[in-house]
């Protein structure tokens, strides 16, 4: 790995960061620590602590967990998206309604085929997660599985202003004793300052430079069609309305897909359907008064003060389309749109500004497929 990682400083495909080389020996010496138990006898093996990387965008913590998952040479490992993981969960504990710890059952299924277990982009933001996550993490634990995980925030910091967040600490707890904390912070946000020097908008068209034109242009081009027959899917027993759809190949609105009852499963769904999704008409968020809507991923994210019926900033949209391009990004589906404002200008509110740098940070790299 640490090879892997230094022809890629030779051959100027990164710039050198401080923060990335300690947490490569970080990653380096539980590499070394998981293979040589992979050669003890079972009952020999103990639990290896693991690893929580935590820093802000661009500073390369997915780029280093990708690294180290490619080239360890041991074959009981899974790499997934934290969202997936629970998804995988809740399905899993639907089937064993009824049964006695369903969470060590669950456990205990995970660890017959997995020894190493990485989360990218460990970020919680339902209530239904957040109560589970304690039980789960100690019995998954108990398992001796080793976790490696990245987020954009301390441990500490997970479910922050989350409803019933004190049954949350335990998880903080335990990921504090069976992971080493390491920071990747380093000065540069390595994603913004590459976007910027190549200022390739190649995904990303505006709405006062003909945008909606040129991502119909682009939906005919990538379809070879000039045909746009409106129609809806089914997702998730839901109707969602779309502009065109051909092949892989589908057409939103983004009020369609990011208003109304939409979660994060809907576009689970969506991205297991179409590899290319467009949509037209992204708005400046927090740029316009709309009426607040309690359903679907909004239900995730906790605002404090706010009341049903209360005007908003188009946040609930906001939290949508945060987990839009998180499944899509992780996903590799390719995302193109045409919006309101600048990539740098989407976002014009303060409740969400945390978590939509992550968004802002993914569409950055979306732009160079």
């Amino acid at each position: 790995m640490k090879h892997a990682y230094q022809k890629l400083l030779a051959n100027k495909q990164l710039d050198f960061d401080n923060a990335q080389t300690q947490a490569i020996d970080a990653l380096m010496l539980l590499s070394e620590q998981l293979l040589a138990q992979q050669a003890l006898p079972e009952k020999f093996k103990e639990n290896i602590p693991g690893l929580y990387f935590h820093g802000r965008v661009g500073r390369g913590k997915t780029m280093l967990m990708d690294l180290f998952y490619q080239h360890l040479a041991i074959k009981n490992k899974k790499r997934i998206h934290f969202h997936h993981f629970m998804e995988s969960v809740h399905q899993q504990l639907a089937q064993l309604t009824g049964q006695a710890e369903p969470l060590s059952h669950i456990a205990a299924e995970w660890s017959k085929n997995i020894d190493l277990l990485c989360f990218d982009e460990f970020y919680v933001n339902d209530i239904g997660d957040a109560m589970l996550l304690s039980g789960l993490f100690s019995a998954l634990f108990a398992q001796g599985i080793t976790l490696v995980a990245t987020s954009n925030c301390l441990p500490e910091q997970l479910y922050r202003n989350g409803l019933q967040r004190e049954r949350f600490l335990p998880t903080i707890a335990l990921i504090n004793q069976y992971c080493q904390v390491v920071s990747i912070d380093g000065d540069v946000d390595h994603r913004r300052a590459k976007f910027i020097k190549s200022n390739c908008y190649n995904n990303y068209y505006l709405l006062n430079n003909h945008g909606n034109t040129k991502l119909i242009e682009r939906f005919q081009a990538l379809t070879n069609t000039d045909e746009l027959a409106a129609g809806e899917i089914k997702v998730n027993h839901r109707q969602i309305s779309y502009i065109a759809k051909h092949g892989k190949v589908i057409y939103f609105e983004f009020f369609a897909l990011c208003s109304g009852p939409r979660s994060q499963r809907d576009y689970m769904a969506i991205a297991k359907e179409f590899d290319i999704v467009c949509i037209e008409n992204v708005p400046k968020f927090s740029g316009d008064l709309v009426p607040a809507v309690f359903s679907g991923v909004e239900d995730s994210y906790q605002r404090s003060g706010v009341l049903m019926g209360e005007l908003q900033q188009l946040d609930d949209e906001a939290r949508r389309f945060i987990a839009l391009v998180d499944e899509f990004y992780d996903q590799n589906i390719k995302l193109i749109v045409s919006a309101q404002v600048d990539i740098f200008e989407l976002y014009q509110g303060q409740q969400l500004s945390f978590e939509f740098e992550r968004c802002q940070s993914r569409l950055i790299e979306m732009q160079q497929s």
